[in-house]
């Protein structure tokens, strides 16, 4: 609860800011490398891995994202910039199997940056929720045995991410953040006698993106 309503907090004030900053704002298209994991201690990805994959660990796993925004005008060094993002995040299970989630997105990121005419370094903060639209074993055999994990995952996301970037001439921008994301991602009640508090594990990423604003 507590996770819930500074998320909130921080959303309206997003949105506050944005309607009082000045204008000269624009659209953005991005595209980018998400590398993720689950956030699992070794205990709970050993009574997984022992039960399901004969003692294989979850590892980091490579994907994408791409998406739009909007970038208010500057207001005290302050910019708002909310997006729309397809993320795919996972695990990567083995050499042969992957568990992706692939993630609508909404982050709200407010930045403060210096600008330096050609050049405009920012660090930036962003609440976020999302929705899965997918929730799959990359491996046929894998997804059969993984099924009463994914099957009831949690679709509903919130999180947030930290980071900053780099504004070239107003046009292309780069962006380094990590993202964790507070939301169930599967259910594992199945392994609920096992290890404690499992279902509460969630997903974290980072993100290298690269946008063009006009």
């Amino acid at each position: 609860m507590k996770r819930l309503t500074c998320f909130l907090a921080a959303l309206a004030m997003g949105l506050s800011l944005s309607l009082s900053a000045s204008a000269g704002g624009g659209f953005l298209v991005k595209a980018g490398v998400s590398n993720s994991n689950m956030d699992l201690n070794k205990d709970v990805a050993s009574v997984i891995s022992e039960d399901v994959f004969s003692g294989s660990f979850f590892k980091n796993f490579t994907s994408f994202n791409v998406g739009v925004g909007y970038r208010t005008g500057a207001w005290n060094g302050f910019k708002f910039q909310p997006e729309l993002v397809y993320n795919v995040r996972g695990t990567r299970i083995d050499d042969a199997t992957n568990w992706k989630m692939g993630y609508l997105e909404m982050p709200l990121n407010l930045q403060w940056g210096l600008d330096l005419i050609l050049l405009r370094p920012f660090l930036q903060v962003a609440p976020c929720i999302g929705y899965s639209f997918a929730n799959a074993i990359s491996d046929t055999q894998a997804g059969n045995t993984l099924g009463p994990v994914t099957r009831d995952a949690s679709r509903f996301e919130y999180g947030l991410s930290v980071g900053g970037g780099l504004d070239l001439m107003n046009r292309v921008q780069l962006s380094v953040t990590y993202n964790w994301n507070f939301g169930p991602v599967a259910n594992l009640n199945e392994y609920q006698d096992q290890v404690a508090s499992i279902e509460r594990r969630n997903a974290r990423c980072l993100q290298i993106s690269l946008a063009y604003m006009f």
